[in-house]
Formats: structure tokens, sequence, C-alpha cells
């Protein structure tokens, strides 16, 4: 069955005219002809091999996208609240695997509202979110989305819509080729599946206890930072997935700050 070009068409009511791929091929031709030009098979096809050709010598622009707010949890749960993951370190050892150009970080703040009623591990809690937040930040090449919380629920509001919303838009507008995506969530899958049907080469990295083994079949190419041999798993894992060990990752201590 053949596709329809939908051309601009005053005349008709709806505005355009469909057109099959035959009967524009067709067109194409006896325009040509008319003007003295025979167009043959073989200048179709050393047209479409030079645009190819193009193709594969454009250089890949790769987009980190984070979920910030994913990531801070699971690496309170590894660490501790008394030291959070170096994020430079963090950024240093994803580029070993897969060369990133641009970092998008996407997170909330914890709700401080009613303070003088926290308990200390709450406290502990929100100012460890904050440093990291802050180093995060402060990282030259990273542009850091802040999301919100839900005034009664305290439930993060917008993020994964709005980081979802940024790779497939990223990847209409031609602002990049490549993506990477870091998260545990298996709500941000619908977005992986979007850019994988539009051909685009997409990564996925996880911490060893933030891990979506759907998501880690629906990317390219997959990755477990294993810090501390976490990653424990009797599920069988896709061929894609690589398990790299992280025996001792860069820290930040916060105790007293």
């Amino acid at each position: 069955m053949s596709s329809y070009y939908y051309l601009d068409d005053p005349k008709s009511e709806l505005g355009y005219t469909p057109v099959s791929e035959d009967e524009m091929h067709g067109a194409i031709l006896s325009i040509a002809k008319s003007h003295g030009l025979n167009i043959t098979d073989k200048m179709i096809l050393d047209q479409i091999q030079k645009k190819d050709s193009k193709s594969k010598n454009t250089k890949k622009k790769t987009n980190l996208y984070i979920d910030g707010t994913n990531l801070f949890a699971g690496q309170n749960e590894l660490f501790g609240p008394n030291k959070h993951l170096s994020f430079s370190f963090l950024i240093q050892e994803i580029k070993k695997s897969v060369p990133v150009d641009s970092i998008f970080f996407y997170a909330s703040y914890m709700n401080q509202k009613n303070r003088t009623k926290l308990t200390e591990d709450r406290k502990k809690l929100i100012a460890a979110e904050a440093l990291f937040y802050r180093e995060v930040r402060n990282t030259k090449g990273v542009e850091f989305y802040r999301g919100h919380r839900s005034p009664t629920s305290g439930k993060e509001k917008g993020v994964d819509v709005h980081l979802s919303v940024d790779i497939v838009k990223d990847i209409f507008l031609g602002n990049c080729n490549q993506i990477v995506i870091m998260t545990g969530d298996a709500d941000l899958i619908y977005p992986l599946e979007i850019v994988t049907m539009l051909k685009i080469p997409t990564h996925a990295i996880f911490l060893p206890n933030r891990f979506s083994l759907e998501m880690a079949y629906k990317a390219d190419k997959a990755f477990v930072l294993n810090f501390s041999n976490r990653f424990k798993s009797d599920r069988k894992l896709p061929r894609q997935l690589r398990i790299i060990s992280i025996k001792k990752p860069r820290m930040v201590n916060i105790r007293g700050k």
C-alpha cells in the first residue's frame, strides 16, 4: 500500500490534496522530462547514497536526561544521610560508557513547611538533598529544571512530564541525535519508546537499587553502575545490559555542614 503526500491545494475544501507515492514519482519524472532532463534510476541512487554518506559523517550529539529526584533518593539509600555521591564523579563514570554533550537534570526539593515539627532524620535528609542539588547546579554544562511538590501530599509534580516532553521535543527539533536517560522510574519508558520508534539510538543508566528491567530491554544499550556490588537479579537480563562495578565511588561528607 502506498503512503501519501498531502499537497497544499486552495481549490480543495480541505485545503490540501492527497497524492500517492506512485503519482508523486510519476509527476516528478514528467516535469523533469518537460524541462529537458531525463532522471534515471542511477541518478536517484547516486543522490540517495550521497545523502547517506553525509548522514554517516555527521557527529552524534548526545543529550543526557537525569531524573534527579530518583537519583538523589537512590544514592541516599545506598550511602546514607551523612554523605552523598559526588555528582561530578558520577558524570565522569557515565562518560566512560557513553560520550555526553549536554546534561539536563530534573528534580524537586522536599517541602520544609512546619520545619519545627520535622524529625531530626527528616532535617538531615533535607540538608543532604540541598547540598547534593547545589553541587549539580554548580556543575558546568548542566541545565537544572526545578519542579515542585504538592503542598498537601508532598508528592512531586511536573518533573517526569517535563523530562519526557523535553526528550521528544529535542529529537524532533534536531537538538540531538542520541539520548541517554538515567532513572529507575518505569513511568519514563514511553518517551524512550517514541525515540526508539524514530530510529534514534537510546541508552539507559541505572543505580543498582533503581533498576527497571523493562526499560533495560527497551534501550539499545543499558548500564548498571554497580556501587558496592549491590545489584542482584534472578531475572533474565537483556544482552545489551552491561554491569559496571564501582567499588570506591567518590563521596562528599556532609556531616557538620
